[in-house]
């Protein structure tokens, strides 16, 4: 839940010292909203009492981990006047609905009685909190404001850098992100591009793929990764999966392998590493590039090593939806070669270098420096966005295990520490995967399937001859895999929600 903190609560706190309130308002259940337009009253309200500077020590101090909500130019000329209200409790009305907030939190809540907003006292959020979370009939696959409070001043301040500098691509914006994910990944170099698919075509451009070369990947993965394959002018090898990972089936690659192979390109799905060592030992024996598509596995690892740093390039995507997402369309590729790092960044502005000049043909594979800005507000609390969701995937354990569900649903395995979770994949069995999820959706449980047909079932591939049945593992999953809402943002109650409902499908 997400409340606006009304200026008489945060001044009669600080005066007080009584933060209580604004304590449980730093936590992601009861995250707390300050009006940007209320800091000066509280601040000359405070200054009554104290020296200018110690009042604005003391309230940056005690503002410590609440967001502070700006509204538009345009938001405040039209808001209108009350004759039931002063204008700034006018604008803290708006911004309850213009943020979509649940509620204010005054000392005075007659004022804002006439309005359609939800109003509480200071002592009544307790209660509040505990009757509201109680009370679960819904749980999104995915909410992402819900962090918002989290990172929107440091996203806030970071937009308005951007637009107020008028470099809106690559910059330094751009390298400072660079810098901060390639040392993420433990790996010297990182080159920020335009999207996950991007991040595969550069990689396999760097690699200098092209028609007549063969890459062999999973078939049970998005399309972007067969996709960029074939955008080269090369043609996609489809392998099997691991029936517990999901990942490429090893053995299968290396039986794969012909003259006109040029990469192996793993997928880390759902965000989980593949086997890496005996892939790696095979790409060595036979000279071939490891592109990691690891666009869902930012953080995983794989003894130890960060996802990302286990080949010749790691690919990422920052879609919105990721656990490292933008507010639109981003991504990344890393490598240990400065060969390749230099390349690849002559690659993504068309193969230019100087201006004007081309030795070879790239594409614009260029990110916005305000998606650079946005991934850098979010990038310190990944690791923290890990942990919940690792931590969401042990309750889902531990509640499926107790509710008696494990005849019914497989659960995913940690085979490689460390999962971080993308997605939560359960295997429903005696075919009643698509029943279980129509009755989740009918009881507000959201759930998805991971996908529905493998690539080597797309009709855009018919030409590579395969038929039903070529690669069993995978036509499985996809028969049979839901992913259950996992983000950092769900919470316990949500989670004993879901599994409630699925228990009574069951029963």
């Amino acid at each position: 839940m997400q409340f606006l903190l009304h200026h008489t609560v945060i001044t009669q706190a600080i005066s007080n010292n009584d933060l209580k309130t604004l304590k449980q308002c730093r936590d992601k259940k009861s995250a707390g909203w300050v009006l940007s337009n209320s800091l000066t009253t509280i601040h000359s309200d405070l200054s009554k009492t104290l020296k200018a500077d110690e009042a604005h020590s003391t309230l940056k101090d005690a503002l410590q981990g609440i967001a502070v909500a700006s509204l538009t130019g345009s938001e405040i000329l039209e808001t209108p006047p009350s004759s039931k209200m002063d204008y700034l409790d006018s604008l803290a009305v708006r911004t309850v609905e213009k943020f979509k907030l649940d509620g204010i939190i005054t000392l005075q809540p007659e004022i804002f009685a006439d309005s359609e907003i939800r109003v509480l006292q200071p002592n009544e959020l307790p209660q509040i909190l505990k009757d509201d979370l109680a009370k679960v009939n819904k749980v999104p696959l995915l909410n992402i404001p819900a962090t918002f409070p989290q990172i929107w001043n440091d996203a806030e301040q970071e937009i308005s850098d951007v637009v107020r500098s008028g470099y809106f691509i690559l910059g330094p914006k751009v390298a400072e992100l660079e810098k901060q994910v390639a040392a993420y990944c433990q790996v010297p170099y990182a080159v920020g591009v335009s999207s996950g698919t991007d991040a595969l075509l550069l990689a396999l451009m760097a690699a200098d793929i092209g028609p007549g070369d063969e890459v062999i990947t999973s078939t049970y993965t998005f399309f972007a990764t067969a996709g960029s394959i074939v955008r080269t002018g090369a043609k996609p090898v489809f392998v099997d999966i691991d029936p517990v990972t999901f990942n490429m089936n090893i053995e299968q690659t290396k039986a794969a392998i012909t003259p006109n192979t040029k990469a192996i390109m793993p997928v880390h799905l759902y965000g989980q590493c593949v086997d890496m060592t005996p892939l790696q030992d095979l790409a060595k024996q036979h000279k071939l590039h490891v592109i990691e598509d690891a666009c869902q596995a930012i953080g995983s690892e794989y003894e130890g090593k960060r996802a990302g740093g286990l080949g010749d390039f790691g690919c990422f995507s920052f879609f919105p939806t990721k656990n490292l997402g933008g507010f639109g369309d981003a991504g990344m590729v890393t490598t240990r070669s400065v060969e390749l790092y230099e390349k690849m960044k002559v690659l993504r502005v068309h193969g230019m270098e100087p201006k004007y000049y081309h030795k070879m043909v790239g594409g614009n594979f260029r990110i916005d420096a305000l998606q650079a800005g946005i991934l850098l507000a979010k990038l310190p609390h990944l690791e923290g966005w890990v942990s919940d969701r690792r931590a969401n995937a042990q309750r889902y354990h531990d509640l499926f295990k107790k509710a008696g569900l494990t005849d019914h649903l497989t659960l995913p395995k940690e085979v490689f520490p460390r999962h971080v979770y993308n997605q939560y994949i359960v295997r429903v069995a005696n075919g009643k995967r698509d029943a279980l999820r129509e009755y989740l959706n009918s009881q507000n449980v959201a759930c998805e399937i991971y996908y529905p047909v493998s690539l080597h079932q797309q009709e855009c591939f018919e030409d590579l001859g395969h038929k039903q049945g070529d690669f069993p593992e995978a036509e499985k999953a996809s028969a049979e895999t839901l992913a259950l809402p996992v983000a950092n943002e769900v919470t316990a109650e949500q989670q004993e929600y879901a599994v409630e409902k699925t228990k009574s499908f069951f029963s």
